[in-house]
């Protein structure tokens, strides 16, 4: 009996190491060394929630009878860049809530919200799923700084449909320094981007009848993204800490992947692991 004891305690161990190793070497393993930084396929991870309102989106409808300007400073997201060989682009996501759009009359953006346009009951964000960024050119490089050109491909979701574009953009790479600092802690990535979108493209019509679009609303709507992200948010977010195969508290142990110590939850927005966490034996988010 003692010997067969002994013989399941080395299989549950040399299973748990190997659980972990295999764990550590995927990118999609948020605790993994390769997590903190988006593992060597994805290079730095920045995240975009600047609690200080900095960043914003502005929106420009022109039209006859009318030009309308709206803010938002409710951006969050994640962006995805390898300073190292930026000629691999990047990938990421953004989204705004539509409750936040501000044109400076409220009488209209209450039916900016209104199920007559955006119909912010239904669909309460606006995404930008930024899929792949190329063309990368550098414009200037510094001891602290590198700033590049790019061509980004992304899909655009508005009022619950989704449409491919493509529009360029400037990303720069800011290594963290004293003057950084005052902005955000850690590495910085900004990025500044200016797009169209057509409203006939996300069936955005306006009141039935009244052909305001056209005449008092542009049939295209121009939009400027700027934001600043940066990886110390970023690792913060890491449940497994910034020396993750040391910490006891790591959830990718034993127990983590079976229970109650998965930080995952079940909720897909939620999830650290990103889409490849099924394909991860040793990672938490694997259910």
């Amino acid at each position: 009996m003692k010997k067969l004891s002994r013989l399941l305690m080395v299989a549950v161990l040399a299973l748990t190491l190997s659980a972990a190793a295999f764990g550590q070497d995927s990118p999609s393993n948020p605790c993994g060394d390769k997590a903190m930084h988006g593992g060597s396929e994805s290079g730095l991870v920045f995240q975009i929630n600047d609690p200080m309102g900095r960043n914003s989106v502005t929106f420009k409808s022109s039209a006859p009878l009318e030009d309308i300007v709206g803010t938002t400073s409710d951006i969050t997201g994640t962006l995805y860049f390898d300073p190292t060989n930026p000629k691999k682009g990047g990938h990421g996501q953004l989204t705004v809530s539509v409750a936040s759009l501000n044109t400076g009359i409220p009488l209209r953006d209450d039916h900016l919200k209104s199920a007559d346009w955006l119909d912010a009951n239904r669909y309460p964000e606006v995404a930008l799923k930024i899929k792949k960024v190329e063309k990368v050119k550098s414009v200037k490089s510094t001891e602290s700084s590198d700033t590049y050109d790019v061509t980004v491909h992304a899909d655009f979701t508005l009022r619950g449909k989704t449409r491919s574009i493509e529009f360029p953009g400037r990303f720069s790479y800011l290594r963290e320094n004293d003057k950084t600092s005052q902005r955000l802690p850690g590495d910085l990535l900004a990025a500044r981007a200016n797009f169209s979108v057509a409203l006939k493209d996300y069936g955005v019509t306006g009141p039935e009848g009244m052909d305001i679009i056209g005449s008092k609303v542009g049939k295209a709507i121009d939009v400027e993204v700027s934001f600043v992200g940066n990886t110390a948010v970023a690792m913060a977010g890491n449940p497994c800490g910034e020396k993750a195969s040391a910490q006891a508290e790591n959830p990718c142990g034993a127990k983590a992947v079976a229970g109650a110590g998965n930080p995952c939850g079940s909720k897909a927005a939620a999830n650290p692991c990103g889409g490849k966490a099924a394909k991860n034996a040793g990672n938490p988010c694997s259910y």
